[in-house]
């Protein structure tokens, strides 16, 4: 079953086989495989249960209920939003939808750069299709793509760019446009409604929702126990306290919280929380002549890239990426003054929009405050920088050619570009801290995988080094961006970590 904090008004104590901390793509995956191996699991969610029929719609609502911090997580210099899901079934349930494996460069690089052996590709490639089919993927047709995405290929064709839709798991979409605060359809195979009630349907999972994990107890050798609160949803407020004793213990609350919790109990040695990856992405808006109402129907759909990646590399390039957010995201990533917002906005059924994405190396970490709470310090590479006015000239070349009266570059001392000369202007533009919006939607690397205890904090199964019970199974253990969406590769690292433990 799923319980509430208001369910445990006194708090609570629990014993179990497996105690899961996250219940989003990892969380969820190994709750399932777990309950079906015939263990008792208990899967503890900081944010609330938030099932279809109480997602309003609301954004001023939505992203309060069911986003880490109400969706205000940034860099600590403010220079990036780092977006997360607060809520039963993680991320995947305010998310885009997007399903992409791991390149095969990717894990050729992982292979020979960091030995991650143990896992052929064809046993990652065994997972992805196990995953995928639990979660309904499919590929989107073209005949599906809104005009916002349309355009986008359009524009990368008639550039000679190569460009295609991904795959997704949406099933029964109705178009409606809200994928970033919870599909009110259950159109889209979250976790929350695959995953979760998989685990429930077994009779040995509980999902306790509220309960934020604040320590865990071990003595060096194993962990014991995992001791938190009962939180009120709203403000975060620690109401009861709780403790939950297993055998076997798994940590999948993200690069951010998994190695602020690990740092909190002095676990996982000097690692912890080093090597971040963000993978930033930064937006290019352009204003049509005509209607675009790129805020119907499936919002991130289509793609266009120029990017490279090798063996030897692991990363390289950009990819362009149709995207639509909420009225107030929108208006918050223009990159405008406040004056011109409220015109913008006037025409926003006429406004079109792609994200950026860069991959990057390893240029951040996670650290823990004082007061509890991560801080992501993380640093905008000149190669990072670089490849991303790149990415914005081509996305801006690309709207001009499938008929954009303008675009609007993420930078505040641009001009509208109305043609390609006016792309001139990138040569003296900066990227600086705080003053390009930029998001990321994919924080990875916190926990790096590898052999060696002494340049990684997890082995090649997922278990922290030293610790013989405890799997980290999120994307802090990829040991460099996976260069893609991490939904699909989280789920199938952790269908292979859990793998390990049931057989």
């Amino acid at each position: 079953m799923i319980r509430s904090g208001a369910d445990v008004p006194e708090g609570f104590e629990l014993d179990a086989d497996v105690c899961i901390v996250g219940s989003g793509a990892g969380g969820g995956v190994a709750a399932a495989l777990f309950a079906e191996a015939g263990r008792d699991v208990v899967v503890l969610e900081e944010g609330p249960h938030v099932p279809g029929a109480q997602m309003t719609q609301r954004e001023e609502q939505m992203y309060d209920r069911m986003w880490r911090d109400g969706g205000n997580q940034t860099t600590t210099d403010g220079a990036v939003s780092v977006l997360q899901g607060r809520v039963v079934g993680g991320s995947t349930v305010v998310n885009m939808a997007d399903i992409e494996p791991v390149p095969a460069e990717i894990l050729a690089h992982w292979r020979s750069r960091f030995g991650l052996t143990r896992w052929a590709e064809g046993d990652v490639r065994e997972a992805d299709d196990a995953c995928r089919a639990v979660i309904g993927a499919n590929v989107i047709p073209e005949s599906s793509l809104n005009r916002n995405n349309a355009k986008l290929l359009e524009g990368g064709r008639k550039l000679g760019v190569e460009g295609g839709t991904f795959e997704h798991n949406r099933v029964g979409c109705v178009g409606s446009g809200y994928c970033l605060v919870g599909c009110a359809y259950d159109a889209k195979r979250s976790v929350a409604v695959t995953w979760i009630p998989r685990a429930l349907a077994t009779g040995r999972a509980l999902v306790q929702s509220e309960a934020r994990v604040e320590r865990i107890e071990h003595d060096g050798r194993r962990v014991t126990a995992v001791h938190g609160s009962v939180v009120r949803p709203a403000d975060s407020r620690a109401l009861a306290p709780f403790t939950v004793r297993a055998k076997h213990f798994v940590l999948a609350a993200g690069a951010v919280h998994t190695p602020v919790l690990m740092l909190g109990s002095g676990i996982g040695g000097a690692l912890v929380g080093r090597n971040l990856s963000l993978q930033p992405q930064t937006p290019c808006v352009a204003l049509f002549p005509d209607e675009v109402v790129l805020f119907r129907g499936i919002p991130q759909s289509a793609w266009i890239h120029l990017e490279g990646r090798s063996e030897a590399e692991g990363l390289g390039g950009f990819r362009l990426e149709g995207v639509s957010s909420t009225p107030g995201m929108s208006a918050a990533m223009s990159a405008l003054p406040t004056s011109e917002i409220h015109a913008f906005m006037s025409r926003y059924r006429q406004v079109a929009a792609c994200l950026c994405l860069v991959p990057d190396r390893p240029s951040g970490e996670v650290v823990r405050a004082r007061s509890g709470r991560p801080e992501i310090r993380y640093t905008l590479t000149d190669d990072v920088k670089h490849r991303m006015k790149e990415a914005v000239r081509l996305a801006a070349r690309a709207w001009l050619a499938a008929g954009a009266e303008q675009v609007m570059l993420p930078f505040p001392d641009a001009t509208p570009v109305r043609r390609e000369a006016d792309l001139a202007q990138l040569d003296r533009l900066s990227i600086r801290t705080a003053s390009t919006a930029m998001i990321s939607a994919h924080p990875q690397g916190t926990c790096r995988m590898g052999a060696d205890p002494r340049t990684s904090v997890v082995d090649l199964r997922g278990f922290v080094h030293g610790i013989e019970n405890l799997q980290v199974l999120d994307a802090s253990l990829f040991p460099t961006t996976a260069s893609t969406h991490t939904m699909l590769p989280v789920m199938s690292f952790a269908w292979l970590g859990t793998r390990e433990v049931v057989g």
